[in-house]
């Protein structure tokens, strides 16, 4: 107890003291800053604002919100449809990349199509070409997918192997995300899909 008076009687003893403290707030401070940047590292971060649920720096060219637009499409047909006998091959993405009634479209369609999936062991991957983007006023966009399935599956009855290829168009409709917090990652979302495939080619 002794010791703790003598450094605030005596001023060097004093003087040392709230260098020392300063230096703590100071390394304390800079480890702090760099388990932040460490845990940021590679994500996206968006500043909530009014008016609408991310920031938009004004410097942000059209054709750079179109290319964030375009990787969202892309990601989000290849989550959809690379699909396996157990179903999306990346399905925790799902939950990411789609909300509301887009889910639901996406959880029907897998569902629909589990059966046949399991039956003929088919593994399919979808293979994105061209993608068009339409921004709206109030922050939405659709973007307009066009690409090709490739499936291989098994024939139930003669057990061999049946390549097939598919031409996909796909529209979706994407909405600003607003639940940053815990897919920071994708600033859109999907609420609505409608796709269609046509035939191209069979080893049948």
């Amino acid at each position: 107890m002794k010791g703790v008076v003598d450094i605030f009687i005596s001023k060097e003893k004093l003087a040392f003291f709230w260098f020392a403290a300063a230096c703590a707030c100071l390394a304390v401070t800079a480890w702090y800053v760099y388990d932040v940047a460490v845990t940021s590292r590679g994500s996206m971060l968006y500043v909530p604002i009014e008016g609408s649920h991310i920031y938009l720096d004004r410097s942000l060219q059209q054709q750079d919100l179109d290319e964030v637009v375009d990787y969202h499409a892309r990601l989000a047909m290849e989550t959809f449809l690379n699909r396996g006998p157990k179903g999306p091959l990346t399905a925790e993405r799902l939950s990411l990349l789609f909300t509301g009634n887009g889910m639901a479209q996406v959880v029907k369609d897998v569902q629909d199509s589990r059966y046949d999936y399991r039956a003929r062991s088919i593994h399919q991957v979808m293979e994105v070409g061209q993608v068009r983007v339409q921004h709206f006023p109030n922050g939405d966009a659709e973007t307009v997918a066009q690409g090709q399935i490739v499936r291989v599956s098994v024939d139930p009855t003669s057990k061999e192997a049946i390549t097939q290829s598919f031409a996909v168009t796909a529209r979706l409709n994407w909405e600003r995300n607003q639940n940053l917090r815990d897919s920071r990652r994708f600033p859109f979302v999907c609420n609505n899909i409608e796709y269609s495939i046509s035939p191209i080619s069979s080893s049948e």
